[in-house]
């Protein structure tokens, strides 16, 4: 009786999210989970008012309206003066009087989504009501990455700066009621920051419909990702450079989104801004997924799309598997010798359709675990 009344109550919750970004469609990193987070907040029940920002050429689609009830769309405030303010860039630019007029309609809890959307959490307006943050990274720990990665000096002085204020702002957490880390490392970085603070961890969501993993594959090994993103763009210049040149047998495909390169060897064939269809039918075929970063902060939402849309071996680095829980589903290589040596041994290895199988129902508890955390809210 007592699971009922509860269930009952989870079912008519009203609950408001504050995204950074328009979260459809849900094409990258933090917006993957955003929306299916949304879609999980549905099936569970909760009537859902989303906040959002609008910028990058992203408006709102119907599709959001399947999932919230009601949405309401604000626009960033970019440019130069938000960059002079003591308070963050990504936080700054997402400031809008409208957002706390609409947040106090009802008492309904918030769910703020990433650091970026969290400048009202000490807001003597919502002093009372129940705050939750999502933190889909340690974002200090991010822009300090990013300044080390930056090749040109004013942008690696621009994220230092950037990383040293993200690290101040971060004291406004102590105002929530919960917070979701996005991985256990995560989690840990932040009690030890702030001891009584309540945190909690939130498995990302993501699109696990997997296809039907019946084994069947082409001798290629795919990388793909937004390759404007300097991260990713270090990535290819990585395989293309280091690796396929040691494995001058093997075909390497790379596939992204506005790429900037050059063929350097005859193996690597470059597919530039592929549609969806195109990327799903390349990720269905290929015998090998190369999954590498040179940054190990937060989770890798690709990581998790391909363990999911694939039946393809993925040889992944240790950046790569930071803060995942399907690791054992990866053959770990780091040097471009070692990526190399695993690259020969797996296009010879047939597909295991009994560790396809396996991996099918880790991602299925993956998000289950996901589900079950999210009614947390309903307890608060």
């Amino acid at each position: 009786m007592l699971h009922s009344y509860h269930f009952f109550i989870v079912c008519i919750m009203k609950l408001h999210v504050v995204s950074f970004q328009v979260p459809f469609p849900a094409d990258y990193g933090g917006v993957i989970d955003v929306y299916y987070k949304l879609v999980a907040l549905r099936k569970a029940g909760y009537e859902v008012t989303l906040h959002t920002y609008a910028y990058d050429g992203r408006e709102i689609l119907p599709e959001l309206e399947h999932v919230c009830d009601n949405v309401i769309c604000y626009r960033r405030r970019t440019g130069w003066r938000a960059q002079l303010s003591r308070l963050p860039y990504i936080v700054q630019s997402r400031d809008d009087e409208t957002l706390l007029q609409n947040l106090l309609v009802d008492d309904a809890p918030i769910l703020f989504e990433g650091l970026h959307t969290c400048l009202l959490l000490d807001h003597p307006a919502l002093a009372s009501r129940v705050k939750v943050v999502r933190m889909h990274n340690i974002e200090h720990e991010y822009y300090r990455a990013l300044s080390r990665q930056a090749g040109w000096r004013w942008k690696a002085v621009y994220y230092r700066i950037e990383s040293m204020k993200l690290k101040a702002f971060e004291s406004r957490l102590q105002h929530t009621s919960l917070v979701y880390a996005i991985t256990d490392a995560d989690k840990q970085s932040l009690q030890e920051r702030f001891p009584e603070m309540n945190v909690k961890t939130l498995p990302c969501f993501f699109d696990a419909t997997m296809p039907s993993m019946v084994g069947d594959t082409e001798p290629f090994v795919l990388y793909h990702g937004n390759l404007s993103v300097n991260e990713n763009h270090r990535v290819a210049l990585f395989i293309m450079q280091q690796v396929a040149p040691l494995c001058p047998d093997v075909r390497f495909v790379i596939a992204g989104r506005n790429p900037n390169l050059k063929k350097v060897c005859d193996n690597v064939e470059i597919v530039p801004n592929p549609t969806d269809k195109q990327l799903d039918d390349l990720l269905c075929r290929a015998r090998i997924h190369l999954m590498l970063t040179f940054q190990p902060t937060g989770i890798k939402l690709k990581l998790l799309n391909t363990l999911t849309r694939s039946c393809g071996h993925i040889i992944a680095n240790k950046d790569m598997l930071h803060g995942h829980q399907l690791g054992t589903f990866c053959t770990q290589a780091e040097t471009p010798q070692q990526i190399a040596d695993a690259i020969h041994q797996l296009m010879e290895t047939p597909i295991d359709q009994a560790l396809l199988n396996e991996r099918r129902l880790a991602i299925e508890q993956l998000q289950a675990e996901s589900q079950n955390s999210l009614q947390l809210i309903a307890n608060l």
